[in-house]
Parts: C-alpha cells; sequence; structure tokens
C-alpha cells in the first residue's frame, strides 16, 4: 500500500491537505445529518392510528432500499478508490478550484427544513403521500448538494463512467449488509440461548450455588442474576470482530495468501463469542461474591472492549507474522522478526497493562478507590521496561501539538453532556485533606500523563503504521493512508464511549502526528487534551470528567 508524507507535500502543494480534511469533513457532516434523519423519521408510525396496508408496504420497502442504497454507496467508494489512487488526485485538482459553500449551505438548509417538516407529518389523521413524496423528494435535493459540496458535477460523472462495473458488486453488498443486520436483529434469541447454556456449563464447573432460568434466559449464582438478552447474546461482539478483520484483510489483501486467511473471520468469530460467555460467567461470579454494583458497572463494561481489541489485535499479529497466512515468506527470520517483535511489544504491552490496571479498578470500584489509582503503576512499569524503545520513537517538537491537544481539550469540556452528580466529590470530602490532595494527584498523573502516552504508543505508534504495511517497524511516522487515519480514530473513539468525539479527538491527534513527523507530536497533544481536561475538572469540581 503506497504512503504520502502530508508534511513532505504541504511544501508543494499548501492546500492539500486542508483540501482533504474539508472533503473528510463534509462526508462526516452528510453521515450525521442522514443518521439523524433516520433517528427522527419512523417508517411506520409516522400516521396516527392504524395506517393502511399500502402505506406500511411503502414504507417498509422504502426503508429497505434507503439502507441497501447507503451501504451499496459506502461499498462502492472503497471499491473505487481502493483500485485507483488516480482518483484521489483527480478529485484533489477539482476540489481545489471548486466552490463548495454554496452548495454546503443549500445541504444545510434543506436539512434543517428537513427535521421541522418531520414534526407537521407526524401524527396526521390521513395518510401524508404528497407531503412524504415532497419531504423525499428534499432528502435527495439534500444528498445531491452534500455530494456536490465534495466536487464538481463534472467529477462525479467521470468517477461513474470509470467505475460503473463496481455498482453491481456495491449494490450486492448493501443488500447482503441489510440481510445480515436483519438476520442478526431476529436470531438473536437462537445465540443468546446458546449463550446462556455456555455460560452455564461453565459457570456449574466451579460454582456450586449456578442456576439457570431457560425460559426467562436468566443465569445467576446466590442472589445475584442476569438476563441474557439481545446486548448479552454476543452478535454485536462477533459482527465488530468480523467487520474490522474483513476490512483489515481487504486493505492488506497484496500481502496475504488466500483462501487461507479467510479462516481468521469464523475462528475470530468463534473466539469472541466464546469470550462473550466466559465474561458472563466472572461477571456472575463477580456479582455473587464481590459486588453487584462493580460487576455490573464496572467488569461488564470493560471486559467486553477488552477482549474485542485483544481478539482484533491477535488476530491482525498472526495474520502479519504466520507463513501460512502471508503471501511472501519472510527469507531471514531473525533480522526479520525479532526487532519487530520486539518494538511491537513495546508499544503494545503498555496498553495491554493500562487495560489491565482499568479492569482491577473496576474491580474494586467505589469501595476502594486507592486501589484503582494505584494500579496505575502497572503500566508505568511497562513503560520502564521498554524506556529505550520507546525513547527511539520519540522526537522535539514545537509548540503546535501543544496548541492543538488544547483545542481538543476545550472542546471535550464544552460538548460533554450533562451526567448525574458523581460519588467521587462525595467521597473526597470524607478524606483528610492530604490524602484527598494525593489521592488526586496520582489520578491526574495517570490521566494527563501516564494515559495518553501509553494509548498514543498502541494507536498512533503501532495499529496506525501497521495498517500501513506489514512492516510497520519500516514506516515513517508521518506516513498517510486514509485507511490508516479512519480506523485508528474510529477504533480510538469507541475506546471513549463517546465514540464521535473520541473519533474526532483521535483524528486531532493523527493529525499532529503528520505534521510534526513524529509520536511525540500526538503524545504532547494528547497529554495537553487531558492536562487541560483535568484542571478544568478540579477547578470546577466535574469530577466525571476525570
Amino acid at each position: 500500500m503506497s504512503t504520502m508524507n502530508i508534511g513532505d507535500r504541504a511544501a508543494h502543494a499548501p492546500k492539500t491537505w486542508r483540501i482533504g480534511a474539508r472533503g473528510a469533513a463534509l462526508a462526516l457532516l452528510l453521515l450525521v445529518e442522514i443518521v439523524l434523519l433516520d433517528g427522527a423519521y419512523s417508517f411506520r408510525d409516522i400516521v396516527g392510528g392504524a395506517p393502511s396496508p399500502a402505506w406500511r408496504v411503502f414504507n417498509d420497502t422504502l426503508q429497505v432500499l434507503v439502507y441497501v442504497a447507503l451501504y451499496a454507496g459506502i461499498a462502492f467508494c472503497f471499491l473505487a478508490f481502493a483500485q485507483s489512487r488516480a482518483i484521489v488526485a483527480d478529485w484533489l485538482t477539482d476540489a481545489r478550484t471548486h466552490r463548495w459553500g454554496r452548495w454546503l449551505g443549500a445541504q444545510t438548509v434543506l436539512f434543517l427544513g428537513l427535521l421541522a417538516a418531520l414534526s407537521a407529518l407526524s401524527g396526521a389523521n390521513a395518510t401524508p403521500w404528497a407531503g412524504v413524496s415532497l419531504w423525499m423528494a428534499a432528502a435527495g435535493a439534500m444528498v445531491v448538494c452534500a455530494v456536490i459540496a465534495l466536487a464538481p458535477i463534472s467529477f462525479w460523472f467521470g468517477f461513474a463512467r470509470k467505475h460503473a462495473g463496481h455498482a453491481i458488486v456495491a449494490l450486492a453488498f448493501g443488500a447482503l449488509t441489510y440481510a445480515a443486520i436483519e438476520f442478526s436483529r431476529n436470531s438473536w434469541h437462537d445465540l443468546s440461548a446458546a449463550t446462556l447454556y455456555t455460560s452455564h456449563w461453565l459457570l456449574q464447573l466451579y460454582e456450586p450455588s449456578a442456576f439457570i432460568d431457560v425460559p426467562n434466559r436468566m443465569l445467576g449464582a446466590l442472589d445475584f442474576r442476569v438476563i441474557i438478552g439481545a446486548p448479552c447474546s454476543g452478535y454485536e461482539g462477533v459482527g465488530l470482530v468480523l467487520g474490522m478483520m474483513s476490512f483489515y484483510i481487504f486493505a492488506f489483501r497484496r500481502d496475504l495468501r488466500f483462501p487461507h486467511v479467510l479462516v481468521l473471520l469464523p475462528l475470530g468469530a468463534l473466539t469472541i463469542w466464546v469470550l462473550n460467555a466466559v465474561r458472563l460467567t466472572l461477571l456472575v461470579s463477580m456479582g455473587a461474591h464481590v459486588s453487584p454494583e462493580v460487576a455490573i458497572n464496572g467488569f461488564h463494561s470493560q471486559a467486553g472492549w477488552v477482549f474485542f481489541l485483544t481478539v482484533t489485535i491477535s488476530l491482525m499479529l498472526i495474520a502479519h507474522r504466520a507463513p501460512i497466512f502471508r503471501a511472501h515468506p519472510v527469507v531471514d527470520k531473525k533480522q526479520e522478526r525479532d526487532p519487530a517483535l520486539y518494538l511491537a511489544a513495546a508499544l503494545l504491552t503498555p496498553f495491554a497493562a493500562l487495560m489491565a490496571a482499568r479492569i482491577g479498578g473496576a474491580v474494586f470500584g467505589d469501595s476502594s478507590r486507592w486501589a484503582g489509582v494505584l494500579l496505575i503503576a502497572i503500566p508505568v512499569a511497562t513503560i520502564w521496561i521498554y524506556r529505550d524503545a520507546i525513547r527511539g520513537q520519540l522526537a522535539k517538537i514545537g509548540a503546535e501539538p501543544w496548541l492543538v491537544g488544547l483545542a481538543v481539550g476545550g472542546l471535550w469540556i464544552v460538548t460533554e453532556p450533562a451526567a448525574e452528580t458523581s460519588t467521587l466529590g462525595a467521597w473526597l470530602e470524607t478524606q483528610p485533606p492530604a490524602a484527598a490532595a494525593a489521592w488526586l494527584a496520582l489520578r491526574i498523573f495517570g490521566f494527563a500523563l501516564i494515559v495518553p502516552i501509553v494509548e498514543e504508543l498502541a494507536f498512533r505508534g503501532y495499529l496506525h503504521r501497521a495498517l500501513i504495511s506489514r512492516r510497520f517497524e519500516a514506516v515513517a511516522p508521518g506516513a498517510f493512508t486514509w485507511v490508516a487515519l479512519i480506523v485508528t480514530s474510529v477504533l480510538f473513539g469507541a475506546l471513549h464511549g463517546r465514540w464521535l468525539a473520541g473519533a474526532l479527538a483521535g483524528a486531532a491527534f493523527a493529525i499532529t502526528l503528520y505534521r510534526s513527523k513524529t509520536l511525540s507530536g500526538a503524545i504532547a497533544a494528547h497529554v495537553a487534551a487531558n492536562g487541560i481536561i483535568a484542571i478544568y475538572a478540579v477547578m470546577m469540581e466535574r469530577w466525571e470528567l476525570l
């Protein structure tokens, strides 16, 4: 996969990166608008009372067509851009002089009008055929305006002519994706039953009080019980692993051996499903013998992401390193493998240690906040062990990454949704002043310094480069591909709960990586962001931010 260095290109074409960022922002804006309209428009219940059969058929068909078109559009863009590097250059050339502002303005006006019109359409006594037809036409016009804002019409005509052959494949992918999602929604009952029986079998191996209530899909021990519903059945984890590994295999198809590598898909699905059953088993044991609050609010929410990241990263490493999955065998294993493995360990082990510390902190919960902050010593120790390898990834930087980080932190603060009163403030008031100050110092040390270092080592230090080349250790820190930027940003956002804000923050940290050409830039920006958040949290007593 080819790479390009943003810093090098900026010297010859100072507006190139700005155009790329603008295009990404416009595409993201359209996606957000579609999601908001989809959430606001009910395909069946827009009419008060009992809608006519024709209205239901119309809306059910419309729902299928809209989602298939959305999935097919995404697939079409991936297929076209993946097989033609020239299309990116053509788009940059056309977009450089394109007057996009008026089209963005029209798109925004149409979007606001569509949202406002929904309230007028909802609850109508009669079927609003004319109103909905006009609404659909306006929605189509909004999409057209968004597309023209990205590039002029001439570009899209040429794009369609060159890649018309991909349309059928993309439509098939869109239809299969929609069918798979519907199947997962309708078949989770069967999957949850299998998860229930498997978790009970594991639990009764060591828990004498284990019990199962099949009709109510309930699993428990002693006085603690959980319901194995749709979120616990495991299909979400299976879908995430299959999606992530499919994208990975597609991105590295030239470096991987087919059909051998495809075995990793069912292997990953089975592994994450089994680990989900293990997670539920441990959840019941923890709730029965340790603390129900810790089990539900701590372990349950953290373990799923830890297992997902463990499975996907492990499968990627296996695909990279196992000769059976590689298209090109390594001749000199000693020279090729050892330095890369050591560097990978230096970049990933602190992240694994941080996840272990978070799980440990969740196990203790509010009952022992001191244990939670002291566990930060685990990732600190791994950073110390690999300090020489980590130091080799760093370089001097200027003030720009710090300023970017401060901006990211400020935006994170102002967009933080209102939360319930945190129990941390009440707990700190019960502590002696010196003890409270010491606890806060340890917490801020971990939050503002150790966590940014560890996360940047894993996301921008390893994963970003591994998505560019199998020999990640040979990839320059400032190297750029869209796959690396998008995948690392999305995963970074998923790790932080507020996925959209987290993904945008991850993209901002990646930009500092490109511009500074060193991992130090991303780390500095992340430290500045977390640092300003920590200062604000303490000064304003917004403890939920910590």
